[in-house]
């Protein structure tokens, strides 16, 4: 009879290097998916179907509208026929965060707020409440300071 395994292997080690090949490549996997791209926000608003869906990182100021909260940059402003300006989704429970106690703190005198976030863009086929056609829906307040440049 002839060994097909040769006479250093067994079927169960083989299936041990099969089963670690095959967690190393899901571990990858997942990994990739949980961390975010960081990009410039104004790349990622020239290009928004390059970046829909993904997780992000980006710094940008975030500014109260009437409805709802936006994101936008001053490298990047928004010209006639092309609105960068996004709509800000905030995560459940952010004013409870450190970072969010900071954004509240700026935001809720009108005043805007450099932040560096982590969220996922969306490019969308509707409007804002206040008109955006971007929405960037934020998992993460890295980091907020009170935009200097309003003052």
């Amino acid at each position: 009879m002839i060994n097909l395994m040769g006479s250093n292997n067994t079927p169960m080690r083989n299936a041990s290097i099969a089963i670690l090949v095959l967690l190393a490549t899901l571990s990858t996997k997942v990994q990739s998916q949980t961390e975010p791209e960081r990009v410039n926000f104004c790349d990622v608003v020239a290009s928004p179907t390059d970046y829909d869906g993904k997780l992000l990182s980006v710094e940008a100021t975030v500014r109260p509208g009437f409805h709802s909260l936006f994101l936008y940059s001053s490298e990047c402003a928004s010209k006639e026929g092309f609105d960068v300006t996004t709509e800000a989704i905030l995560p459940d429970g952010w004013e409870s965060l450190p970072n969010g106690k900071k954004l509240t703190r700026t935001i809720r005198h009108g005043r805007p707020a450099k932040a560096q976030l982590v969220g996922t863009f969306r490019r969308s086929v509707s409007r804002g409440q206040d008109g955006q056609w971007f929405r960037f829906s934020i998992s993460k307040i890295v980091d907020v300071n009170p935009d200097a440049s309003s003052k």
